[in-house]
């Protein structure tokens, strides 16, 4: 038989405040984890998409600054392709280079992503045969980032027992 050992309060009751941050965990875990799930999903369909020839119309690294709570700063850069295709005649627009978040704490990476994206090449564009208006240019599955934010909301959990 397992059992589970839960923080109380002296009542042997859990607080409500105890209750509310590990649901607030709970939810947060479930949230990045879904996200995760839903773009290995995507990725892995997007392998077995058609292609269509495609034209780069824009490419260019958007810069994106965060501030924590105690005011410090984090810059991010964001590798951003705009691509036009045509399919059945009709022609599409596109923006998603890949499924899952590919930002980086380096602007160099961030370059080095979108060398093969200059202004005007020919590519290949991926796209949904149900819904052609969906598309991507690579199929690369993400990485871990939000499997590691997920994994942020065990400090949720943690917080709620202790507090119990």
């Amino acid at each position: 038989m397992l059992e589970t050992t839960v923080a109380t309060t002296g009542s042997g009751e859990m607080s409500g405040v105890g209750i509310a941050i590990i649901a607030l965990g709970l939810v947060w875990i479930a949230g990045f984890g879904l996200f995760h799930s839903r773009a290995v999903g995507k990725a892995r369909a997007s392998e077995q998409w058609p292609t269509a020839p495609g034209r780069v119309m824009t490419s260019t690294v958007v810069e994106e600054e965060s501030t924590d709570s105690e005011g410090d700063t984090t810059t991010w850069y964001n590798p951003v392709v705009s691509y036009g295709y045509q399919v059945g005649g009709r022609d599409y627009q596109g923006k998603r280079l890949r499924f899952g978040n590919y930002r980086s704490a380096s602007r160099g990476k961030a370059e080095a992503m979108l060398a093969a994206y200059q202004s005007g090449a020919a590519l290949a564009v991926r796209y949904n045969p149900e819904r052609p208006d969906e598309c991507v240019l690579e199929t690369r599955k993400p990485g871990p980032t939000y499997l590691l934010m997920a994994l942020g909301g065990l400090a949720f959990v943690a917080a709620g027992l202790m507090i119990g």
